[in-house]
């Protein structure tokens, strides 16, 4: 049976027969893959500690046909903390669902692999000490300018009245947008321009006040209501 080698994270776990495991990885170079975990939930099974949601790690994986299997694997990082942390906890979940439901297998997904385990790990170590929920809301902004569906925040801005957000971008109030728009204040603007430009790496450190976070929150929230059918079942939690 041929193999090959991936670093992957694990979206998604289910129960499969009496000890088995079946995974949904999103694989480097590879996109979204189910795998077959054969006696991953036995006690003293070799695949116990990477079979694990949220589990980051090199994997050797066998093709059969129609299936792939597990052959092999080790654990880079399994981000355990973010189980401790309720809030942190949803917002991974929302995530991974975001992952699951938009990558398609044999996409180039890498780019997203890399901004789903950088907010990962700001969800996992808290340094900075950043809210969970201005976590998940730079995760989904980034992730639609990966998806080609950020908005646009060129354009004058009032000095008075409401700044408006579609989720095709600023919105001027005598234009009467069609579909839904958000009235949002000068300082989200400021933080909704600094996410979408800044690199990978300094995107997520910047501090603002919880009114802010809650409209980044509802405006990652309106742009995935407006470009997605679905709705996302771990976001009621959280969004």
């Amino acid at each position: 049976m041929k193999t090959f080698n991936t670093r992957a994270l694990v979206l998604r776990e289910y129960e499969a027969g009496e000890s088995d495991k079946r995974l949904l990885l999103l694989c480097k170079g590879v996109g979204r893959l189910f795998v077959y975990a054969r006696g991953a939930r036995k006690p003293k099974s070799k695949f116990i500690a990477a079979a694990q949601l949220f589990t980051y790690g090199d994997f050797v994986l066998a093709q059969g046909r129609g299936f792939h299997s597990l052959a092999q694997a080790s654990v880079i990082e399994n981000f355990y903390d973010i189980r401790t942390d309720y809030d942190a906890l949803c917002c991974a979940h929302v995530i991974t669902e975001i992952c699951e439901k938009t990558v398609l297998e044999n996409e180039n997904c890498d780019e997203l692999l890399q901004l789903a385990l950088k907010t990962l790990g700001y969800l996992h170590k808290k340094e900075p000490p950043l809210p969970p929920l201005q976590t998940l809301a730079v995760f989904m902004l980034r992730f639609f300018l990966w998806y080609g569906v950020a908005p646009s925040l060129e354009g004058n801005v009032p000095e008075k009245g409401k700044i408006l957000l579609s989720a095709e971008g600023l919105v001027q109030a005598e234009d009467n947008p069609q579909g839904e728009a958000m009235a949002i204040s000068s300082s989200t603007l400021t933080a909704l321009r600094y996410i979408l430009t800044s690199d990978l790496s300094r995107a997520f450190l910047f501090s603002v006040n919880d009114a802010v976070v809650r409209e980044l929150k509802n405006a990652a929230h309106m742009l995935w209501r407006h470009h997605f059918e679905w709705e996302l079942r771990s976001a009621s939690f959280v969004l």
